[in-house]
């Protein structure tokens, strides 16, 4: 398979995961690469896309699909994540999503990540302010070294919020040392998000 062929092969995975997220709702990049390898009927690849082209992707497909910036759903996922955020703010959340570029995918999904090293801190907020949730276990592959490492995360689902709503739980050290591989470039703390202005976002042209 020659670069350029690979590349294209790539770019139009990248362009049918977001699709996919955008569509359906999926939170999951990696999830979302396979169902289009799946539905390209591509078989197995070496590679798949990098996250950074599914961003790209995003915005291609909002640039092309989204003629105008929700701003009302926008401004309602920014005030439901505030809440949790605020509920958790001594395990330094994150919030992860496309609004900042004004992108709301067909069933917009909250994703915090939280970092603690301590499972029942977390359970204990939920318990105390008679949340009902579920919570689960996914396997996360990491590189270390030249070798490839597996753990578990916990993943925490709010129930009978306005939007579904997910907790992932890191310990500390990810936050202070491994922050690249779990926080991309649109993840914004509690203090950034309050600052983020809908309105202030570009219509792309």
């Amino acid at each position: 398979m020659t670069k350029d062929y690979a590349k294209t092969i790539r770019l139009s995975i990248a362009a049918k995961a977001a699709e996919i997220i955008m569509e359906e709702g999926i939170d999951d990049y990696q999830y979302a690469k396979k169902k289009a390898v799946k539905y390209l009927d591509l078989g197995y690849l070496d590679s798949l896309p990098s996250n950074n082209e599914i961003d790209n992707a995003l915005l291609e497909y909002g640039l092309i699909f989204q003629d105008q910036i929700d701003i009302n759903t926008i401004l309602k996922l920014k005030e439901e994540a505030l809440k949790i955020m605020g509920l958790f703010s001594e395990f330094n959340p994150f919030f992860l999503s496309q609004i900042t570029e004004g992108l709301v995918p067909k069933y917009p999904t909250i994703n915090i990540n939280l970092f603690t090293d301590n499972m029942k801190e977390i359970e204990y907020v939920l318990l105390n302010n008679n949340i009902n949730f579920e919570i689960k276990d996914i396997n996360v592959f990491e590189k270390k070294t030249k070798k490839q490492s597996q753990r578990k995360i916990p993943i925490i689902s709010i129930k009978n919020s306005f939007f579904p709503m997910k907790l992932k739980v890191y310990e500390e050290y990810d936050l202070k040392f491994s922050k690249k591989n779990f926080l991309n470039t649109r993840g914004l703390n509690f203090n950034q998000l309050e600052d983020f202005n809908p309105n202030t976002i570009s219509v792309k042209v």
